[in-house]
């Protein structure tokens, strides 16, 4: 009977309130999953104090709506701007092109509720999915909160997930300049809202791409990697990673191996977490340097340069594209998107290659997004079929 009434509850929630004509622009979109089942039944458990209790350990599609959310939100106040600052054009441009730039940064890097802050709760939330307790270092000065015994007992339970953690960041910032595409393309938003998804890609291609650049100076990471572990204190106040694809291609090539065997942290005091360039092989190094150059294609579409559509068919049909990388548990994957708008009917498709090391294998994927079903004029669910 309780699922009967929990299911009832998630569809009343569901219900939106359709304002407005389908066809009319949208200028800010927001929206909160309330429920994500049964991803937060199983966080519940790990975080404690019942079910919202899993509201402190988001899952993937919430935490990643939050961040869409502030991100668009951000656009949108400061393109409200243009009609009222009193300068020039090109001073008034320059200024809102900084001052649209430079938040989305801080977001990324420091502050909470941004793209970074849901690159953290992804991997929190893999944690949180298999029992493993962790808090976020974005609402305080501390690390993780999180043992290296628990991350062992993880890696040695379930070493699958394990690298699904560790690649689940750069993860976040690809499916966040996805969805960002997907929301310029069909509800037409605001022209500044192509700033977040480009400085996300040079944030991937920054960290997927880090073994192009470690190739060439191997010191230079080493001597940062010294430092980062020579300033930390206990366990529980470190970061789960530093440079999560380093982590990532370490721990794919060798899911059978201890995570004690990374070695002793130079403190003596516990595992020494983050992994260095030259701790790699040979094969590992030249496997990160193909995901490097991979990651590249992040920036192939013209949604990020300002060309919102294409006509397909007269002005009846409108499309465009987009080509996404994404590190996964097994390899990686490269996506071809193709988004098509026809009347109320908004249309997304992709073709996945995952590979991995031996393999390929190919899947296609359907959406139709926010189509309206009507009850009255005013009232009606949007629904999107995948």
């Amino acid at each position: 009977m309780k699922k009967y009434v929990l299911l009832l509850i998630i569809l009343l929630a569901a219900l939106s309130d359709i304002a407005a004509e389908d066809n009319k622009k949208i200028e800010l979109k927001l929206d909160f999953p309330i429920f994500d089942l049964p991803y937060q039944i199983e966080a519940g458990r790990t975080i404690g104090s019942g079910f919202f209790g899993s509201y402190a350990s988001m899952s993937m599609n919430q935490s990643m709506a939050i961040a869409m959310d502030t991100h668009s939100a951000l656009h949108f106040g400061l393109g409200k701007l243009e009609n009222i600052l009193p300068w020039e054009e090109e001073i008034k441009d320059t200024v809102l092109i900084i001052g649209n730039i430079l938040p989305v940064y801080l977001f990324e890097a420091f502050l909470p509720f941004g793209i970074g802050w849901a690159g953290s709760e992804f991997q929190r939330s893999v944690l949180s999915r298999f029992g493993v307790y962790s808090q976020t270092p974005y609402y305080t000065s501390k690390g993780y909160h999180i043992s290296d015994s628990a991350l062992g007992v993880f890696k040695t339970n379930n070493p699958v997930n394990f690298v699904r953690m560790l690649s689940a960041r750069p993860e976040a910032d690809t499916a966040f300049v996805e969805r960002m595409q997907k929301n310029i393309f069909f509800y037409d938003m605001s022209d500044y809202s192509i700033i977040s998804p480009l400085v996300s890609n040079f944030f991937v291609l920054s960290n997927v791409g880090i073994g192009l650049v470690a190739s060439y100076f191997p010191s230079l990471f080493q001597s940062l990697t010294q430092n980062i572990n020579r300033n930390e204190k206990s366990e529980i106040d470190r970061k789960i990673v530093y440079y999560p694809a380093l982590n990532w291609v370490y721990d794919i090539f060798r899911p059978n191996e201890p995570y004690e065997a990374r070695g002793i942290h130079p403190s003596g005091n516990g595992v020494n977490r983050y992994i260095s360039w030259e701790k790699l092989t040979t094969e590992e190094k030249r496997y990160l340097e193909i995901q490097g150059w991979l990651s590249i294609l992040n920036f192939a579409s013209p949604l990020l340069y300002g060309f919102k559509s294409f006509p397909i068919y007269g002005n009846d049909i409108i499309g465009n594209f987009a080509l996404h990388h994404y590190l996964t548990s097994f390899g990686f994957d490269v996506t071809a998107n193709a988004y098509l708008k026809y009347d109320i009917f908004n249309m997304a498709f992709t073709l996945h290659n995952y590979i991995n090391y031996q393999n390929y294998y190919f899947a296609l994927e359907g959406e139709l997004l926010d189509f309206p079903i009507r009850f009255t004029d005013r009232f009606g669910l949007l629904l999107t079929p995948r």
